[in-house]
């Protein structure tokens, strides 16, 4: 193996080297993210305004990182108007379904419960090394498309230089 060749050879180790720990970086960043954020959170909603259609709709709370609902306290028509019982829709996790064609045309208001989980400063701070990582990644595609280039000139220039050394010579 020439030195060129070994040159060549540990740019591309070294290439792939800086990947994978790049990789691997943000696979454990993002592990520390979810591991330290404060799991079973406890928040209310409260007078919530919904318009419920008979497909449902999700609840606010659904949209939260590990949302649950708990047991609804209330469900009014309009705003804050007279209490609609529960035989008037179905609540199945977040999700409220209006079974009835009674109250269709105003918004409802709904409180209930829930939990979540919530980020801390050290979940926030995994985030956002992910988020520094991710970005910082543009770099390593020109690094990789310079190293391949310098490869194949490489070889190019070390196959004009095996030609050129050989034209000298004289065959028989």
């Amino acid at each position: 193996m020439t030195d060129e060749t070994k040159a060549l050879t540990n740019t591309v180790l070294a290439v792939v080297l800086i990947a994978v720990v790049l990789v691997m970086g943000i696979y454990i960043n993002s592990t520390i993210e979810l591991a330290v954020d404060a799991d079973n959170t406890a928040g209310a909603a409260v007078n919530e305004s919904i318009t419920p259609t008979d497909a449902g709709v999700n609840l606010a709370a659904a949209s939260l990182r590990n949302g649950a609902c708990g047991t609804v306290t209330y469900v009014g028509n309009g705003t804050i108007g007279p209490e609609i019982s529960s035989g008037n829709y179905t609540i199945t996790g977040c999700s409220v379904v209006n079974t009835t064609s009674e109250f269709t045309d105003t918004a409802w208001v709904i409180s209930y419960p829930y939990t979540y989980s919530a980020d801390t400063a050290a979940s926030n701070a995994s985030a956002d090394a992910v988020t520094a990582l991710g970005n910082g990644t543009p770099w390593l595609t020109i690094v990789v498309v310079i190293a391949f280039a310098v490869i194949v000139l490489g070889f190019l220039l070390s196959g004009f230089k095996g030609a050129n050394a050989s034209e000298g010579q004289l065959t028989y």
